[in-house]
């Protein structure tokens, strides 16, 4: 836990030095800066995953998947591979094991796969990094993208998708490539309509009544769910693990009121951002995400399908789209202070993550 707060603190130094020293033309501290962040986070990689429960399991499907070298000359078929895990991990397995067998060595691989990743879209998307980093950090690194291993490698394929939304065939092109590693990531093809410039009155209404389900705990998802079943397949058994997943509900607690503030404060932001006409493609993207995972949480309040791994694949969004107007927008005497509050509720995200860690 310490050692992840100290990380945490470390991104958030960064993330003021560069508003003082311009990173891009000094290129040697640049580079020392990238480098230094990537060991930093390799060595809590590796001590966060000696706890992470999932590691081990996943060890026992690397150690048991063959080459694909010694899959073809064993004259194994499709079958060979069971249903513990999607095919497509398992042949990115099979594909690695040609190279190495080292389980840290791929272990490491994945990490860089996501890091890779999650810059390539934060380019494209014209998002500062040192703004996206301490956010990436604090609400998916210690879980998501070092424990959830299959999931996040497709979470991958959906950021490529974000940033291919423009060409829809594409965009669900990859969402269906990202099911061979994850089949929650079906849940992503909901989003094909991101791109659009909403009209936020919709929204608003939206809200409202997501309010009223949650307020008088009507349980809609629980009531219609079994009509749409969709057979008793092994993918369909896993898509309702998801749904079932037992986490209790707390009603009116911290993640409630924090629901009611990000709504209140993406909207503000977006209204601010739009009279001066600093609405772009891709944070208009960003912010109808940020507000699909809200209304999704209320709406789900009785199910663990948002709150518990779905949640993962748009989870950031609402926490970048007020970062990256506090911290590249604001121009007034009281940026430090909102700076300070962020930065506060960053620590706080972290803390329920590593407690869920350690537990």
């Amino acid at each position: 836990m310490l050692f992840a707060i100290i990380v945490l603190t470390y991104f958030l130094t960064i993330q003021q030095i560069s508003y003082y020293v311009d990173l891009r033309s000094e290129k040697y501290f640049q580079y020392f800066v990238v480098l230094l962040s990537f060991i930093i986070l390799d060595l809590l990689r590796v001590y966060c995953q000696a706890y992470f429960p999932d590691i081990p399991n996943y060890k026992e499907v690397f150690d048991e998947t063959p080459s694909i070298y010694n899959f073809i000359k064993g004259g194994y078929g499709i079958e060979y591979f069971d249903n513990v895990v999607e095919l497509g991990f398992s042949f990115f397995i099979s594909f690695f094991k040609n190279f190495s067998n080292s389980y840290s060595l791929f272990l490491f691989l994945i990490s860089v796969i996501e890091l890779v990743c999650f810059y390539y879209f934060c380019r494209k998307f014209q998002i500062n990094l040192v703004n996206a980093i301490p956010i990436y950090f604090a609400f998916t690194f210690v879980t998501f993208q070092i424990g959830m291993l299959r999931q996040a490698l497709a979470f991958c394929f959906f950021l490529f998708a974000l940033i291919n939304i423009n060409k829809k065939a594409l965009f669900f092109i990859l969402i269906i490539i990202g099911v061979a590693l994850h089949t929650s990531i079906l849940f992503c093809l909901l989003f094909f309509w991101v791109d659009r410039y909403v009209n936020r009155k919709i929204f608003y209404a939206i809200f409202l009544l997501s309010l009223l389900l949650y307020l008088f705990q009507i349980d809609l998802i629980g009531t219609y769910l079994p009509i749409l079943q969709l057979g008793d397949s092994i993918r369909t058994a896993k898509v309702g693990y998801y749904l079932n997943v037992d986490r209790p509900n707390s009603f009116l607690g911290i993640g409630f009121w924090e629901r009611i503030v990000s709504f209140i404060l993406l909207n503000v932001i977006y209204s601010k951002l739009s009279f001066y006409n600093k609405i772009t493609k891709f944070n208009n993207i960003i912010y109808n995400l940020g507000i699909v995972v809200i209304l999704l949480q209320m709406i789900f309040f009785s199910s663990p399908t948002i709150t518990s791994r779905l949640r993962y694949y748009i989870v950031i969004f609402p926490a970048l789209f007020i970062s990256e107007y506090i911290f590249s927008d604001i121009e007034d005497d009281f940026k430090w202070i909102y700076q300070l509050l962020f930065s506060l509720y960053l620590y706080m995200y972290l803390f329920l993550l590593a407690t869920y860690l350690i537990e």
